[in-house]
This record gives C-alpha cells, sequence and structure tokens, in this order.
C-alpha cells in the first residue's frame, strides 16, 4: 500500500510540473503541438493550443464561417458552406499544396456548439480526396478572462494521394503555427 501511495504522491507531481509547463509555454505565446498514435494509422492526431488574446465570440465568428475559409484560413484556396441544419453544417475546402502535388478538396460534416463556457467546431469526411480528415476546434476563455481564448485545434488527416508521411508531418508542423498565428492577426483589436 506505501509503495502505492508513493507511486500516487510521483504521478500527481509529474502531472503538476506538466500543467505547469503548458501554462508558461502558452503564456508566452507558443503554439504547443503534441501527437497521439492512433491505432491502425500511419499519422498521428495532433493537438495544437495557444492563446489567443481576443475574445472567443470574435475567433468564433471566423471558424464557423466555413463558406469564407478562402479569405481567413491559410491554404485553403477554395471553400463552399454547402448546408446548416441546425448545428449541423456540410462544407467544402480544398486545400492548396506546393507544386507539383495537388490539391486536396474534402467536403466534411461539422457540429457547432455555441458558447459560453465553450465553442467548439468538431468535424468529420463524408467525401473527398482524404481517407481519413477528422478533428475540432474548441475555445474556452483562458482563466475564466472573456478577452483571452485557449484555442484547441486537433485533426487527424491522410490524404489519398501518394504524399510521403514525412512531408505531412512537416507540413502540419510547419502550418499550424501559422495558422494560429493568422487567428492572431485577423482578431487583433
Amino acid at each position: 500500500m506505501r509503495c502505492l501511495l508513493i507511486v500516487f504522491a510521483l504521478l500527481t507531481v509529474t502531472v503538476a510540473h506538466a500543467d505547469d509547463d503548458l501554462k508558461t509555454r502558452l503564456e508566452a505565446n507558443e503554439v504547443v503541438i503534441t501527437t497521439r498514435a492512433i491505432a491502425g494509422s500511419s499519422l498521428p492526431e495532433v493537438t495544437a493550443q495557444a492563446l489567443i488574446d481576443a475574445p472567443a465570440e470574435r475567433i468564433w465568428a471566423i471558424l464557423q464561417d466555413c463558406g469564407n475559409y478562402q479569405k481567413n484560413m491559410q491554404r485553403v484556396v477554395r471553400s463552399k458552406e454547402l448546408s446548416r441544419q441546425g448545428n449541423k453544417v456540410v462544407c467544402e475546402v480544398e486545400i492548396g499544396l506546393p507544386f507539383p502535388l495537388s490539391n486536396l478538396v474534402g467536403v466534411t460534416e461539422a457540429t457547432h456548439v455555441v458558447g459560453p463556457p465553450k465553442w467548439s467546431r468538431t468535424w468529420h469526411l463524408l467525401r473527398g480526396d482524404f481517407e481519413v480528415n477528422e478533428g475540432s476546434w474548441t475555445l474556452t476563455h483562458y482563466q475564466d478572462d472573456p478577452k483571452r481564448t485557449l484555442a484547441v485545434y486537433k485533426v487527424h488527416a491522410i490524404p489519398k494521394s501518394a504524399v510521403p508521411d514525412a512531408i505531412l508531418r512537416k507540413g502540419q508542423r510547419s502550418a499550424i503555427p501559422d495558422l494560429f498565428n493568422h487567428l492572431r492577426k485577423l482578431t487583433k483589436d
């Protein structure tokens, strides 16, 4: 029993240290990226977290409007909202890839939850140039401050095309911080 208590105490300290480290990194305006292996997939799920000094409602106005992603999201060359019924939104989005790769088109269905306390957009693939395309955006007030938002982006996307996994991973690692920095610019006072 004593051994179990020691292990529990060590785990508690480790988790507290990890939480403090995350908070420090977020407050330094870092985009914190982690990955999680997905069984049967060669590519992991990617999670990115960052603070944005803007109200969640302002960021949500951009994220929920897939019909204007070509104006507001990087690498999107074409976007169209196909339908919206209640909290379900179907969108078609074309992602621009560098030459000689072909652009990727996907039609997804998203479920929207409009806060407070949480705003979220969770999508899954209906059809398109992907084997898998699912993910989410989640927005919450950071430490109860309605003028600061913790934005969390998760994505697991595997194109049908023969893009090497190493190139996809490198692209995600560079594009995701750019995405958050672009959202920061769009929502700045």
